[in-house]
């Protein structure tokens, strides 16, 4: 056995020397034209992408007037119980829900509003929804109300106008947008990932803890109102929704943060989407906060589709946008089949993945800051 091993060994030497010797010698014969070839790879692979973002970039738009915001308090309609309402679309779908994002006009002097329902309180726009519910369906309640989120608290102005914004209204507990996971401030997270409770946080004496549940909400009365707990998301509780500011402008039907945006319901490419939007004095839609990504997401939810949105990605953590703004948010889940950006809205999460940017097609979506015309 030990001569059979051994034999077997100087037999398979030569052999396996063989092998490395032709390899060697075909790389180093074709070096050239192997490193030629994958150049000439990544260039049309780079030239396809650059060539479809430069032509199709951003119009140039100015201001037709400057607004600003403003400090005051100030309130509009509001109402206790969920709304929602469907539109007729004869091109894809007979009916689709759509979110509540008209606006209502507010003082003379400035154009600061919100969406109809919520108040304007520092400016942010909140909702009460006095009905209890599971924290997972008051979330769901509050992405039905244009794309809003459970309401997040960064400072102790704000911690003080939520405890006076709900006053008399014999609620005790409301549900936050805050999730944590463990015993202290770095482990807790607010929703779409918009930052974490280590900044500013009012935690009652012994929270954050887990072991009671992931779960945070907010205490309105009694010695502990404006205090902030640990409790089961399996409880049920009243909430508030929460959204930005933005400016009245009575032509849009899908105002979000100072921001018009247009859904359309026929396919382009992406490039084809971006010229289209810039006959509108639009482009093709940027993404630049996780709560942005929620409202667009809304604009086609329940459609089971997957949308284009403006931007090409040459890689996975830097995009280019059709409107020149930076890379300041990134969803990507997948670019391994192009680098043509759409949204999943299949999911809540809204990722975004790559597709060809010549054979790829979609809905699109087209924004435009509130005032700009071409």
């Amino acid at each position: 056995m030990p001569t059979f091993y051994e034999e077997h060994s100087e037999n398979a030497q030569p052999e396996d020397q063989t092998l490395l010797q032709k390899l060697h010698l075909f790389v180093y014969d074709r070096w050239k034209s192997l490193l030629i070839g994958g150049i000439s790879q990544i260039c049309i692979i780079t030239s396809v992408v650059l060539l479809t973002y430069f032509l199709a970039r951003q119009p140039t738009c100015e201001a037709v007037f400057a607004t600003s915001s403003t400090s005051t308090l100030q309130t509009m309609t509001t109402s206790d119980s969920l709304s929602s309402h469907t539109k007729p679309d004869t091109t894809i779908i007979s009916t689709r829900t759509l979110p509540i994002s008209s606006t209502m006009p507010t003082h003379a002097s400035d154009n600061v509003t919100c969406a109809v329902g919520f108040t304007y309180v520092n400016k942010k726009c909140w909702k009460l929804i006095t009905g209890p519910q599971r924290r997972a369906d008051a979330d769901e309640a509050c992405m039905n109300l244009g794309g809003s989120t459970l309401f997040s608290i960064r400072s102790d102005i704000e911690n003080r106008a939520l405890v006076d914004f709900v006053k008399d209204k014999r609620i005790e507990n409301l549900w936050t947008g805050l999730i944590c996971v463990g015993k202290n401030s770095f482990s807790c997270t607010w929703d779409v990932n918009s930052g974490t409770a280590a900044v500013y946080n009012n935690f009652a004496e012994g929270y954050p803890n887990n072991v009671y549940g992931d779960c945070i909400h907010y205490m309105t009365t009694g010695t502990q109102a404006g205090q902030w707990a640990s409790g089961s998301c399996n409880e049920t509780m009243s909430f508030v929704c929460e959204l930005p500011a933005t400016i009245y402008d009575d032509t849009c039907d899908y105002n979000y943060d100072r921001y018009c945006y247009t859904p359309h319901y026929f396919i382009k490419h992406s490039s084809e989407a971006q010229q289209f939007c810039a006959g509108l004095c639009s482009n093709s839609v940027s993404i630049h906060s996780g709560n942005e990504n929620r409202f667009v997401l809304t604009l086609y939810l329940y459609t089971n589709s997957s949308i284009l949105i403006g931007g090409i990605a040459p890689s996975y953590d830097f995009v280019l946008w059709y409107d020149g703004t930076q890379t300041t948010y990134n969803n990507i889940d997948s670019i391994a089949n192009g680098n043509c950006l759409y949204l999943n809205d299949l999911n809540t999460r809204g990722n975004w993945f790559g597709l060809n940017c010549l054979t790829s097609r979609s809905w699109f979506i087209c924004k435009r800051r509130i005032g700009e015309n071409c």
